[in-house]
């Protein structure tokens, strides 16, 4: 029996759906397709009602996407690689960087790379967003089972052809608003979202011709458009010129080295002939359209394609492409939605050697707002200064990228607060503030204490840190022996650190009050 795959692409102006056909040998084909338009308050809702009423798109399950402007995106560096523990620490790590409270946002993640630890590229939504939707299309009988981030289902599919070396960029060019995916050796680097869609050249051609939009439209798409190239050019002129600007801005910070190889376009705004040739003349390099049935080598039902518009239907093919598609991508309706963990767990990266900060941090501990630091990295990536990079990861090697030394610091603390805040009253985060503070005073400033994880479970105690030498390990153990508020402390699994330092495991458990 075959089995039905619908991907649901929902834009301003219309809702696209591709059902897909798989075969039990596994040959996969498009069964269906629609285009419906999208227009009023209540049009996406009268949309899906229509497309309900359409016996062959009554399936069990749908894969769908949201806009990009839904979401918050961080480039995140951590020092592990199990994907658990990821998923515990995230939430704190982001907690402060993004704009809504960290309780009430769904994250998901992608790894770009696990050299030294883990480099991550998050994503975080607010879960109002995700519920909304998933509410929405279940009231006409469509269970969401992917809600993905929207043109990455489709640079996913580019991914599985473009040149491993080569660095990609895709725009998806909606009616209103463009989504770019920068891509490379099959890895998210990162997306963007742009205010400019096809609406921006329709409104141009149909000012400069005192035409109606609607007449606009279609001059548009048959490429009538001579008497108005100048408004047009006008109008593309900003979008090109934020482009350049957003790249260069990831150059500044060492997210890419180089303008791309090759932009890709897909979307209903791209349906402007010479919008490829335009951007291409901007910024230097090749512009290719997409089609996604050519790249994943399959064709509507009976084998033709007549009526199918690859640009328009692209976003909705690789949605339903996606429970197939090897390439990365998110999901906030499984896999993804991270919360905070129940055991309290902290992963830190606390270098304990810089007596300001274990100044700063003392404090806090003893004052009465008691705080906890988890120092985050606050760097604002799109402000980087390469000059001050060296100097701050000097005295602070945890961070990876760098804006202003003191406001960092700050943010970082603010975090503490926060966090402190969240963990104020419970036994784990008492006992959590105790360990950091007799770690910050009791352990000899020559260890080089570099903290990066912390885990309380009830009485029992997990660290995992770093150390100069064998030596300062040791040395750790009987400080926090000393001080006769731990049991059974033990140092264990010592080993090779970064950079020519010793790791180690320290398991401890607090001593019970007489």
């Amino acid at each position: 029996m075959a089995k039905y795959i619908l991907g649901l692409d929902v834009g301003k102006s219309s809702l696209k759906a591709v059902l897909l056909e798989a075969g039990l040998r596994g040959g996969m084909r498009i069964a269906a397709w629609e285009k419906v338009d999208i227009a009023g308050a209540a049009g996406l809702r009268e949309a899906l009602r229509r497309l309900q009423e359409i016996p062959i798109f009554a399936v069990p399950s749908c894969h769908t996407a949201l806009a990009a402007r839904h979401f918050s995106f961080r480039n995140v560096k951590l020092p592990f690689k199990d994907r658990k523990k990821i998923a515990q620490t995230l939430p704190f790590e982001l907690d402060g960087q993004i704009p809504h409270p960290v309780e009430s946002v769904l994250i998901d993640f992608t790894v770009l790379g696990q050299e030294q630890g883990s480099d991550l590229f998050t994503a975080v939504i607010p879960r109002a967003d995700v519920d909304e939707r998933v509410s929405l299309l279940s009231d006409y009988a469509f269970d969401a089972e992917t809600i993905d981030v929207e043109a990455v289902p489709v640079a996913a599919r580019l991914m599985t052809t473009a040149p491993t070396d080569s660095l990609n960029l895709l725009l998806d060019v909606g009616a209103s608003e463009t989504t770019g995916v920068l891509f490379r050796d099959g890895r998210i680097l990162q997306v963007r979202s742009f205010p400019f869609g096809g609406d921006h050249i329709t409104q141009a051609l149909a000012g400069a011709l005192g035409i109606p939009f609607a007449d606009a439209e279609g001059r548009k798409r048959r490429g009538d458009t001579g008497l108005a190239d100048a408004e047009i050019t006008e109008a593309c002129g900003k979008f090109f010129a934020s482009l350049k600007n957003t790249i260069g801005s990831l150059r500044i910070a060492g997210i890419v080295r180089e303008d791309p190889d090759t932009v890709w376009l897909t979307g209903g705004g791209a349906l402007y002939r010479r919008l490829a040739d335009d951007l291409s003349r901007a910024l230097g390099v090749p512009v290719e359209r997409v089609n996604v049935t050519q790249l994943a080598g399959i064709k509507p039902v009976g084998g033709s394609d007549a009526g199918w518009d690859s640009m328009i239907m692209n976003g909705a093919l690789a949605l339903a492409l996606r429970p197939v598609s090897k390439g990365p991508g998110f999901n906030f309706r499984q896999g993804g939605g991270l919360r905070r963990p129940v055991s309290f767990k902290l992963d830190l990266g606390i270098d304990l050697k810089w007596a300001g900060a274990v100044t700063a941090l003392v404090i806090l501990l003893a004052g009465a707002d008691l705080t906890l630091s988890h120092w985050a990295d606050k760097a604002r990536l799109d402000q980087l200064k390469a000059e001050a990079a060296a100097l701050v990861q000097q005295n602070f090697p945890d961070v990876q990228r760098v804006v202003d030394p003191a406001r960092q610091f700050r943010a970082r603390i603010d975090d503490a607060k926060r966090l402190a805040a969240a963990t104020r009253g419970t036994t784990s985060g008492d006992a959590a503030l105790l360990v950091l503070k007799d770690l910050s005073e009791k352990v000899p400033e020559t260890a080089e204490l570099l903290l990066t994880s912390l885990v309380l479970d009830g009485d029992r105690i997990e660290i995992r840190a770093e150390v100069s030498t064998p030596e300062a390990a040791e040395s750790v153990r009987k400080a926090l022996e000393a001080t006769g508020r731990y049991a059974g402390v033990a140092v264990s699994s010592p080993g090779a650190g970064q950079g020519g330092r010793v790791a180690f495991e320290l398991k401890a458990a607090m001593a019970r009050k007489p």
